[in-house]
């Protein structure tokens, strides 16, 4: 093992290449920001035109469920041949998952393109963690993860007026065709400085894949026949409709066991606490945001530009508590980031519930989720940096899918709860968003005492087996 953290440790870009690095993982981040924040922006109102509404928890969810089945296969694929080969097919199949979703016709279709979206999506994000782990020093990594976070500032601000200018006055197509046209421009710079970097090691055997894919694949398809439920009209729950949904959800999570730190779902002190939280506040925030544009409208007769606002202002706060948390280096300042990033970001999370109804002014959930954004954004960052830290760098590609995982699957398994949730109680009007926001309000609840899990742990390397297992 000392060998190897050696071999790493003469393979420290310059400062240049380390800016270029940089530069490129903040402009591709960008992109899928604006990705991200337009098309959920605009979705309420594409559904509708489509006539797909009762489509909507899938069509917004379906990639989340994709990224997961790539994901997982992106670490030891990164461990074994180094972040490139990833992180390049991953950009391929996310602007052709883009591309189908331009030219389609009916919602069915941009759940197939979204789909294949987020299979490039899982390629992408563990590589960036790679590159960054690989690379470059380690007192400058944490800045360099919060400035993944600032890059959602500039898309947050413009990506809802752009989606709400398409919408509203041109065609909704915009929206998922704008980002494969500027990548034509990015993928030629970002190929030419890429080629630069070093080999960290060299390229070994792909073991042990085909076990890691399996259970990947099981666990996203099992969310993504969660999704197909939300579909569902409230009438047409019935008893088995619902066991179904809770059985498929514990073999979701039984699949996904594997993928994970070993007692990642006990809240294990360390790393399995830090990816279980991770896995909650990315989940719950996501959730959440995925449903308030579509409240605003819904309850508030706002307009897409206007219902966008919620997701602007989401992610400048989230931004701004990951810088904060990046200027943050004393370690007993440090290890109060995940828990009082948790409290706060239920804080804010709790307070949108009271906008659900129409008499209440829809601000109200604006002001939430300034408070919800800036909690996540002291805590997410903070607990990038903390796994990272106790893992050898020789595993970090683990622990970075692993991350990157618990990211995905709380996205994807919240949404589609989030999706059910939606349909059953859809009959109830307005009441609908506030169990939506509810549940997530419980699950970030039980994330407070997972968060003191995290504290307690030293700065050794884990074993192996409690890396991979």
């Amino acid at each position: 093992m000392i060998s190897h953290v050696r071999e790493r440790k003469k393979q420290r870009i310059s400062r240049g290449l380390e800016q270029w690095l940089s530069i490129l993982a903040v402009t591709l981040i960008s992109l899928v920001a604006f990705e991200t924040v337009a098309v959920a922006t605009a979705m309420p109102f594409v559904v509708e035109i489509l006539h797909g509404e009762h489509l909507y928890a899938l069509a917004s969810g379906v990639a989340m469920a994709t990224q997961l089945m790539t994901t997982a296969f992106a670490g030891p694929w990164c461990d074994a041949k180094g972040p490139k080969p990833s992180f390049y097919t991953g950009i391929s199949l996310f602007v052709l998952g883009l591309v189908v979703a331009t030219f389609a016709p009916n919602v069915q279709s941009i759940v197939f393109g979204r789909a294949i979206q987020g299979l490039g999506g899982g390629l992408i994000i563990v590589p960036l963690y790679v590159f960054v782990g690989n690379y470059v020093e380690p007192h400058r990594q944490a800045r360099i993860f919060g400035s993944f976070a600032a890059a959602w500032v500039v898309p947050s601000l413009v990506g809802p007026l752009v989606a709400g200018f398409f919408v509203e006055h041109l065609n909704w197509r915009f929206v998922f065709g704008i980002v494969p046209i500027l990548m034509i421009f990015v993928i030629p710079v970002l190929l030419t400085q890429f080629a630069k970097f070093p080999r960290v090691y060299e390229p070994r055997p792909l073991s042990g894949y085909k076990r890691t894919i399996a259970f990947a694949v099981s666990a996203g398809s099992g969310i993504l026949a969660i999704q197909m439920f939300s579909g569902l009209r409230s009438g047409s729950f019935s008893i088995k409709v619902i066991g179904a949904v809770i059985v498929l959800s514990i073999l979701v999570l039984v699949l996904a066991r594997p993928l994970l730190p070993r007692t990642t779902f006990r809240a294990g002190r360390g790393l399995p606490a830090t990816v279980l939280l991770r896995l909650i506040i990315n989940g719950t925030f996501l959730s959440v945001e995925i449903f308030l544009p579509l409240m605003l409208k819904t309850v508030h007769g706002w307009s897409p530009t206007q219902a966008g606002i919620i997701m602007t202002l989401g992610s400048i706060t989230w931004a701004v508590g990951s810088l904060m948390s990046g200027r943050i280096s004393l370690p007993q300042h440090r290890k109060l980031l995940p828990i009082v990033g948790t409290f706060t970001q239920l804080l804010g999370t709790a307070v949108t519930i009271v906008a659900a109804w129409q008499h209440i002014h829809g601000s109200f959930a604006l002001a939430g989720w300034l408070i919800a954004g800036l909690g996540i954004g002291w805590a997410y960052p903070a607990l990038t940096v903390h796994g990272l830290a106790i893992t050898p760098p020789e595993r970090h590609g683990l622990t970075s899918a692993a991350l990157s995982i618990a990211d995905t699957l709380g996205a994807a398994l919240f949404v589609a709860w989030s999706g059910i949730i939606f349909a059953l109680t859809h009959s109830l009007g307005d009441a609908a968003f506030a169990w939506v926001i509810g549940l997530m309000v419980a699950i970030l609840t039980s994330g407070l005492f997972v968060s003191k899990r995290v504290l307690d742990v030293t700065p050794a390397p884990l074993p192996a087996s409690e890396v991979a297992h």
